[in-house]
């Protein structure tokens, strides 16, 4: 059947140098460890793409709106990030005056570290979009959802992908979508030898020879068309569809007309790739993150950044971020994660890590948290030496203050003491009552003890002097 175009039937000689001119053939081809993204039968012939030009079937019609409701996504982002990263509150504790033995006898510490919470066990893949998380593991998928908190299915399914409140659940020999709002599956697909996109757009599938881009429970086909070549990748942007092939070049094509856009004018050494919005994101085998994007009027695909990275990086879904070597680093910047992952996803200033099926929130901006130092040292007591005043302090190191109030780390510990005196809260003071060493202030006081604050670094104590 000869393919067609809005514009009418394409002639055998511009098929011809369509194939000769945008995607030339090429020799002793190797597979591309790209197909992990995409597995399909042996037999494929391995021939570069070719852009056959679509049929288009239906008019592009308007993203489907999200089936749960923004307002309650809003919500629900919210109180992640509040529920899971809410601190504690250093000026809090001081209102809040212990009166048991234990507590007076220790010592409380607020130290700002990022957030580092474990959300799920045994996860196979997850996803997060606009406050909603979705938990793929091998029977259900678990939500966030007041309205859907479960969803068991018996499929075998190996990643999920949340759009709108739709989740399309992947495996090697079939593929699914899930409805949050009907809790349940609504739509079933044989998924052997095809890979699938979901997002606000539409449904993407395709095969390395074929692909179809429909809404999103392809109800409604909006154009489809056959490749020449290998496709091992797709997915949907915002206004284009992405193809990349198995010698690494790659083809942007206009979802309302199913043509092709812009091209890259060589082939790249692809080890993973990512769409993100617009921005085509490509890892490569030489361990390179490269960005690239579209110049449209001059109907190219250029390369606008790189980053250098090392074995073992991969890329965090919804982002072109990639973790690598225990940092999250992209085209400019890396900053060094609070914990380790074998995959991930960068969404909303939000970071999730999954490490051997121990999924994690990780919230990089440092809060206060508290810990407790059971039996605190002697803290009060001071040893005098040579005219210094010796000192344990509360982070366990041996320090001394001068006459004149000046605090330093000694070199030598003394070996003796000339005598030993005990501070009175927190501070020496001379006989007319001036401070000469403050080494703590008292911020509160009940009955039984007076509540004394030191702050060493970044980091806030407190313990008790008991009255």
């Amino acid at each position: 059947m000869a393919l067609k175009t809005k514009s009418g039937e394409l002639t055998q000689q511009e098929k011809l140098e369509l194939a000769n001119k945008v995607f030339p053939a090429l020799k002793n081809r190797k597979k591309h460890p790209i197909f992990r993204l995409l597995r399909f039968s042996a037999s494929a012939v391995m021939v570069v793409l070719c852009a056959a030009c679509a049929t288009v079937d239906k008019p592009l019609q308007q993203p489907v709106a999200p089936a749960v409701e923004s307002e309650q996504q809003s919500l629900l982002s919210m109180s992640i990030r509040n529920g899971i990263t809410k601190p504690d509150e250093p000026a809090a504790f001081e209102l809040a005056m212990p009166e048991s033995d234990i507590a007076l006898a220790s010592v409380y510490k607020y130290s700002k570290e990022p957030t580092v919470l474990t959300i799920a066990q045994d996860a196979v893949d997850f996803d997060y979009e606009n406050g909603i998380l979705v938990i793929l593991k091998k029977d259900r998928l678990e939500t966030n959802f007041a309205k859907c908190v479960q969803i068991n299915f018996s499929g075998n399914f190996n990643s999920v992908q949340l759009s709108g409140g739709l989740a399309l659940l992947s495996g090697e020999k079939e593929s699914a979508i899930a409805d949050l709002q009907q809790c349940g599956i609504v739509r079933e697909f044989r998924g052997e030898g095809k890979g699938y996109f979901l997002n606000q757009a539409g449904l993407l599938e395709f095969t390395p020879k074929h692909y179809v881009f429909s809404d999103r429970l392809q109800t409604n086909i909006y154009n489809q068309g056959d490749f020449v070549g290998a496709v091992v990748y797709g997915a949907l942007g915002t206004t284009h569809m992405l193809f990349a092939t198995d010698t690494g070049k790659l083809a942007l094509m206009n979802m309302r007309d199913g043509r092709f856009n812009a091209l890259s004018p060589g082939n790249y050494n692809i080890k993973d790739i990512k769409y993100v919005g617009n921005d085509i994101y490509i890892y490569t085998k030489e361990n390179k993150l490269l960005m690239l994007q579209a110049d449209i009027a001059n109907g190219t695909i250029k390369q606008v950044g790189e980053a250098q990275g090392k074995d073992g990086c991969f890329f965090l879904k919804r982002s072109g971020k990639i973790y690598c070597d225990g940092y999250i680093t992209d085209i400019d910047t890396a900053e060094k994660a609070a914990s380790e992952g074998d995959s991930g996803l960068y969404s909303e200033d939000m970071l999730f890590l999954k490490k051997e099926g121990v999924l994690s929130f990780v919230d990089s901006a440092k809060v206060y948290r508290q810990s407790v130092l059971l039996g605190s040292p002697a803290q009060n007591q001071v040893c005098v030496k040579d005219g210094r005043g010796y000192f344990l302090d509360l982070d366990l190191k041996i320090k001394y203050f001068t006459a004149d109030g000046v605090e330093s780390v000694p070199a030598v510990n003394p070996a003796s003491c000339d005598y030993v005196f005990m501070l009175k809260e927190g501070a020496v003071k001379s006989a007319d009552g001036k401070v000469i060493y403050e080494f703590a202030k008292p911020v509160n006081r009940s009955v039984k003890a007076v509540m004394l604050k030191r702050i060493i670094g970044q980091d806030i104590y407190y313990y008790f002097e008991k009255q």
